[in-house]
């Protein structure tokens, strides 16, 4: 399964204009090759397409089979094999599978699962470029806080806020993946952690500085739990506030990739 919520956009604007999808999926990968196993491509019957498997010819030719399996409305395969064996590229097996509107796509939802699902304290200005990249990634983000600065966060997918912040207390926060705690003010802070600590959530950072993170770990007794990370994010060099995003989420995924 690929989870990418733009993939999901990519079936419902499909589906509103009834046209038909092909899925071509990566089925088995040898050697350095830009895509890996499960990695997906959609195109419509427009020939319209969402996701990336290789180069500009490889892209074109699985849109051109697409659109022949659509029409023979069959599965089917192919190797895409380097001529120049010192190339340093990779042998690729891929498979092209037609879905069709008038059956409602069949069982096209089994190569998409849900998106990664981030959850956001804290709204605002800092707060922007974290949503921008977090965007990028096609993770699915969800704000939370009191007294919400709108112009701030418009490009969330989500925006929830809290009538008084116990109320984080009590939510279920179990369905989220990742949180990321930006607020960067001790009087919300130490409760929404809390709030964290009670989920199953395989991912906790929070923003802040060193001497105040060594408080946060002593008091919360975190300091050997492999979920929580702060001060959040990878150290880049960098300290603009894209820099400081990349660096979250560059954090977040090598944790979500067991790279860290």
């Amino acid at each position: 399964m690929f989870s990418d919520k733009e993939h999901l956009k990519f079936i419902e604007k499909c589906k509103n204009e009834k046209l038909d999808i092909v899925v071509t999926s990566v089925v088995e990968t040898l050697g350095s090759t830009y895509a890996k196993a499960g990695n997906i491509m959609l195109v419509n019957s427009n020939g319209e397409f969402i996701g990336v498997l290789g180069s500009k010819f490889l892209q074109n030719k699985i849109v051109e089979s697409s659109i022949k399996a659509l029409e023979n409305c069959q599965i089917d395969t192919f190797e895409s094999i380097p001529l120049d064996e010192s190339s340093g590229h990779g042998t690729s097996k891929y498979k092209i599978e037609p879905f069709f509107y008038e059956e409602n796509y069949g069982k096209i939802y089994e190569y998409i699962k849900k998106p990664y699902s981030v959850l956001i304290f804290g709204s605002g200005a800092h707060v922007t470029s974290f949503i921008f990249m977090a965007n990028l990634m096609s993770w699915k983000t969800t704000v939370i806080d009191v007294k919400i600065s709108k112009e701030f966060v418009k490009e969330a997918d989500e925006v929830i806020e809290l009538s008084n912040l116990e109320d984080i207390l009590s939510m279920d926060l179990n369905s989220y993946d990742a949180s990321v705690i930006l607020s960067h003010s001790p009087k919300t802070d130490d409760i929404y952690l809390k709030a964290l600590l009670n989920s199953n959530m395989n991912y906790i950072g929070m923003m802040g500085n060193k001497k105040n993170m060594q408080r946060i770990k002593q008091e919360f007794g975190l300091q050997n739990d492999k979920r929580f990370f702060a001060p959040i994010g990878l150290d880049i060099g960098g300290n603009t506030h894209q820099a400081i995003a990349l660096s979250i989420c560059s954090q977040i995924e090598a944790q979500k990739n067991g790279k860290i």
